[in-house]
């Protein structure tokens, strides 16, 4: 079992499916962790899966053999203490190296020498914390949006030389995936950076209301009565915690009061053309989130259909719609939706499958797995779905498709392609960059929607 909060952490980044975020809840439910470690824990392990190549950069930088592959869990332990080292000012930087020195002992004890040799140089050659905007130059490490430091070398490319591999280090950005976002800026670096700044940020949990059964300002009334601080979005339907917590221990949550989902997820069902009593089809359901807000907007009349892969995803969606009052909701097992009438929907909604490229703050894993290869593989896929679940559209219906990327491939692109191939017409898209970094009630993921009619 794990000792402390750094165990866990330790034990989420060697997690062999590679979903630290996954492996760290489940870790965390097992514990019997205070609420302090708790957070610790989460707070090192997906802030080491965020920072991942700017830790590694700055490791390489001080070793004597930097393209020596450091085995596991020994770069595991050097990345969590460099984390604390670099990034948190609330931990002391002997605990972070005592620490780390502790878990390399046991598990390869010959090399705690080693690791507190690295460690202490590390710690010696940071500056202190300064406030402000990030100088962009290669000594300097940008902590937040406001914050950064120095270090004693030059870790980093020369910004003006090399933007991309700049962008990649200090802002730990895939290579491929920093030069695709200068490309799509034509160049404007300042404009990338507030991406990767947004995608380097916790995000703050935020949950959209139903209105099935409460207000905004109900919500939050409830929120408070649990000692729970929270603010109204700027969105107007939904609220922001001030703190990360258990939402599901909650009992506005409990109550179907409360569904986490970030407001630009939110306006796609919301910019939908939807009223009580049509009949909706929601081709990619599980978890129910887009199903209970599709429901919303229906007032709980009509009927949706809500279809997923399998058993286990579709009782996600029943789970969440009892919750939350809903019971217009039938679950379609995918291999049954032939039995579904062609054009018999005024609405489909196909929340697709994608890169997640909007929602790095979330999915800090998702940044690392982004690949020409892959991109290529989803858009295929995406294609795929809608030209399915555009069969089951009406004449005069819509068809509702959204992704939480914002590579045009996956969006403006994949749009237009779609309605040529399919005959449909775009009445209107949007694409929203990830913003709202210095202000959490005007935060917002990345993605994107678009919404075709059928003649």
């Amino acid at each position: 079992m794990a000792r402390d909060a750094r165990d866990i952490a330790l034990r989420a980044l060697r997690d062999r499916a590679g979903n630290v975020t996954a492996a760290l809840r489940r870790m965390v439910a097992e514990e019997d962790l205070s609420a302090a470690d708790r957070g610790l824990a989460r707070e090192i392990a997906l802030g080491v899966v965020r920072r991942r190549g700017t830790l590694q950069t700055i490791l390489k930088a001080f070793l004597k053999q930097p393209d020596r592959k450091l085995p596991s869990p020994l770069e595991e332990v050097f990345l969590i203490a460099l984390y604390q080292l670099i990034f948190l000012q609330r931990v002391p930087a002997f605990a972070a190296v005592n620490e780390a020195v502790r878990q390399a002992a046991a598990r390869r004890p010959a090399q705690r020498g080693f690791v507190n040799g690295v460690l202490r140089s590390i710690e010696r050659a940071l500056g202190e914390f300064h406030t402000g905007g990030p100088p962009r130059e290669p000594d300097v490490i940008p902590i937040a949006p406001e914050l950064w430091r120095r270090i004693d070398r030059r870790i980093f490319a020369d910004p003006k030389a090399n933007p991309a591999a700049f962008l990649a280090a200090a802002y730990a950005m895939p290579d491929v995936l920093a030069e695709r976002w200068l490309a799509q800026t034509d160049g404007n670096l300042s404009t990338v950076i507030k991406w990767a700044t947004h995608a380097n940020t916790p995000a703050p949990l935020i949950g959209r209301v139903n209105v099935l059964k409460a207000t905004v300002a109900e919500a939050l009334e409830a929120l408070t009565a649990e000692n729970v601080e929270a603010s109204a979005h700027t969105n107007g339907r939904s609220v922001v915690f001030a703190d990360y917590c258990d939402v599901t221990a909650l009992r506005a949550f409990q109550a179907g009061w409360i569904q986490p989902q970030d407001p630009s997820a939110t306006e796609v069902v919301a910019a939908g053309d939807l009223a009580p009593g049509m009949k909706v089809l929601d081709f990619c359901a599980a978890p129910g989130t887009k199903t209970t807000h599709l429901a919303e907007r229906l007032a709980n009349t009509g009927e949706i259909a809500a279809v997923d892969i399998s058993a286990e995803k579709l009782a996600r969606v029943d789970e969440n719609c009892r919750r939350m009052g809903v019971d217009i909701v039938r679950a379609v097992p995918a291999e049954r939706l032939g039995e579904l009438a062609a054009m018999d929907f005024d609405a489909v909604l196909v929340d697709a499958p994608c890169s997640n490229t909007g929602v790095l703050s979330r999915r800090p894993e998702a940044r690392w797995r982004f690949t020409r290869e892959a991109l290529g593989k989803l858009v295929h896929d995406q294609k795929a779905l809608l030209s399915a679940a555009a069969s089951y559209v009406r004449p005069g219906g819509q068809l509702i498709y959204s992704t939480c990327s914002i590579e045009p491939e996956e969006c403006h692109e994949l749009a237009k392609q779609a309605a040529v191939r399919l005959s449909l017409t775009v009445a209107s898209e949007r694409l929203t960059r990830p913003t709202g970094v210095a202000e959490a009630t005007r935060w917002r993921d990345g993605g994107y929607y678009a919404i075709f009619r059928r003649a």
